[in-house]
């Protein structure tokens, strides 16, 4: 089709057939960066605290996202790997849809001490139990093998 031609099959523009290279970063950036290095090094968590509406902030960040205060350098704070379930779910298909060997238990988590959540993986004998409200702590790799990313937290487990 040329570039004057009127386009009248709707699904023309929407589909393409075969492979197309797709590369793509995506950087952790300084508040993401220094929780990582921390996470090698440590069995904790690091979050930020906001002066101005006190809320403490995890993951990290450089700016508060409520009131849109800076977080100083001295208002970073290292928090427990522990939380409590604030919602879980039994996954049995991974994620192309194929039936897994075992089913995981995926959880949203708060973190103890701070205003935020992370997804985890709780790893459990009894995938019939209720998750909700449990206490659970953070199963880290090795120091020796973590990597500075999310899948040096294996999974988490209840306390």
């Amino acid at each position: 089709m040329t570039f004057g031609q009127k386009q009248t099959d709707p699904t023309s523009p929407m589909h393409w057939r075969g492979d197309m290279q797709a590369d793509y970063m995506y950087p952790n950036g300084v508040a993401g960066d220094k929780f990582f290095k921390h996470l090698m090094q440590r069995d904790t968590f690091l979050a930020t605290k906001c002066d101005k509406c006190k809320k403490v902030l995890f993951p990290p960040r450089m700016y508060c996202e409520d009131c849109f205060e800076e977080i100083l350098e001295s208002n970073w704070i290292e928090v427990p790997s522990t939380g409590t379930v604030r919602l879980f779910t039994i996954a049995t298909l991974n994620a192309h849809g194929e039936k897994m060997q075992e089913p995981k238990i995926v959880a949203l988590i708060d973190i103890d001490q701070t205003n935020g959540a992370l997804l985890g993986i709780i790893r459990s004998n009894d995938i019939t139990k209720d998750f909700s409200g449990k206490k659970v702590k953070a199963i880290l790799r090795p120091k020796d093998n973590r990597e500075g990313t999310l899948k040096d937290i294996l999974y988490f487990e209840e306390i």
